[in-house]
């Protein structure tokens, strides 16, 4: 078995590195980290309500394109922190051990006042340990999801998050439950996505003679994400033109992409089976994931916040997740509820098929595609289901209840430090 590791801390820091409390007239200095694109779209959304309140709020750490866009002082690139799974983290350990140590440093310099902390929680919460012993009053933005594994951290929760903004109602409770001070926002999906839809252009397919059906496949947005499930969603496209063209049936296939570095892998795998396989029909979007999903008739997505984008189009899906063998292992003994998509978890049943490691192929892939594009029973109940998980989330503008949650607690009069 591997030593548990953690990130190393300094000793305890003296007066002189503590953050004094700040002075009521002037504009506080915030820390803000996203470790993932879903973080970034958060960060951004946020950080415009909060400066609608006041230009002059400053905010620096690390976050993604969309919060470089609203002025973000971006200490280091994100995608550095695109890691998926313990081993991931071990090889990594230096870089981040490193980066915490900067981060740590850069508040010190610039009088931090506070920290927003968006997901990303095994870094996150790390962190908001070493910002709590500065003084530096943590917000929580996402919480962890304890409910699904690795309870115990509602402890370490307790003890340095000052304030936890949650997306579920069922985690408010949690919290309540636990005299741990949260704040129930809603989930951004359907107001991010109903901005977003009038940025991106529709997508005009080229007309074709005969009935054609459209399959996204969505092989997630981090690199480690698209490396391990590109080749299966890839290979499962191949089989299910095969079966279908054989049945005088057609199909196309979309893959949309926002991560700029993987565009040329991800051409060059597309590029790859066009050439060896004639007649399929496979189309690469960048940036236009709703319009995608909005066209379709299957989805063929990677677990995580995507996920919730097709239950917000109500369309039928099949979730892949592919880890490494260590980061399965260990997950399988630490995971406390038996789904690991968002759709599953908030029916409380599987509502979409799981295709998880050993079961994440191109056979199984398609078997359950091929289900539900022919079977009008299965597909209608599934989106039925699907259809109440999408009433659950809302349509409140969690951004905004986010920041007046956040500009609430900037207006209570701060603890004296000791």
């Amino acid at each position: 078995m591997l030593p548990k590791k953690s990130f190393p801390r300094t000793k305890k820091p003296s007066e002189k590195q503590r953050i004094p409390s700040p002075n009521v007239s002037s504009s506080p200095v915030f820390l803000v980290l996203a470790g993932e694109h879903s973080g970034d779209l958060l960060g951004a959304e946020l950080l415009k309500e909060l400066k609608k309140h006041d230009p002059d709020f400053q905010f620096f750490g690390i976050g993604g394109p969309r919060m470089l866009e609203e002025g973000f002082d971006s200490i280091e690139d994100m995608e550095e922190l695109s890691v998926i799974g313990f081993t991931a983290v071990l090889f990594k350990y230096k870089f981040l051990k490193a980066l915490m140590e900067r981060l740590v440093e850069e508040a010190i310099a610039r009088s931090c006042t506070h920290a927003i902390l968006i997901d990303y929680p095994g870094f996150n919460l790390r962190l908001a340990a070493r910002l709590k012993e500065l003084g530096i009053k943590v917000i929580f933005y996402v919480s962890p999801q304890l409910w699904a594994w690795n309870f115990n951290r509602i402890h370490k929760i307790k003890e340095c998050v000052d304030l936890m903004l949650v997306l579920f109602p069922f985690e408010k409770k949690l919290y309540d439950d636990y005299e741990i001070r949260s704040v129930f926002v809603g989930h951004p999906i359907a107001q991010r996505i109903k901005e977003k839809l009038r940025k991106e252009q529709p997508i005009q397919l080229e007309e074709k003679p005969g009935h054609w059906q459209t399959i996204t496949l969505m092989p997630g947005s981090r690199s480690g994400e698209i490396h391990r499930t590109l080749d299966t969603l890839l290979e499962s496209a191949v089989q299910i033109h095969q079966e279908l063209e054989a049945e005088k049936k057609h199909v196309r296939f979309l893959i949309p992409n926002i991560n700029v570095k993987e565009e040329e892998f991800i051409q060059s795998k597309i590029g790859i089976i066009q050439s060896l396989h004639e007649g399929i029909h496979i189309e690469y979007l960048f940036d236009r994931s709703l319009r995608a999903i909005e066209i379709s008739d299957l989805v063929l997505v990677t677990s995580g916040t995507a996920t919730l984008e097709v239950v917000y189009f109500e369309k039928p899906m099949v979730i892949l997740y592919k880890v490494s063998m260590l980061t399965y292992f260990i997950s399988a003994l630490l995971i406390r509820t038996p789904f690991i998509g968002l759709v599953n978890i908030l029916s409380g049943r599987e509502t979409v098929k799981e295709l998880i490691q050993a079961e994440c192929t191109p056979e199984e892939a398609k078997e359950e595609s091929l289900a539900i594009l022919k079977n009008k029973k299965y597909r209608n109940q599934m989106i039925d289901e699907i259809k109440l998980v999408k009433e659950s989330l809302g349509e409140e503008h969690s951004s905004k209840n986010a920041s007046k949650a956040i500009l609430h607690f900037l207006k209570e009069k701060p603890n004296p430090v000791v």
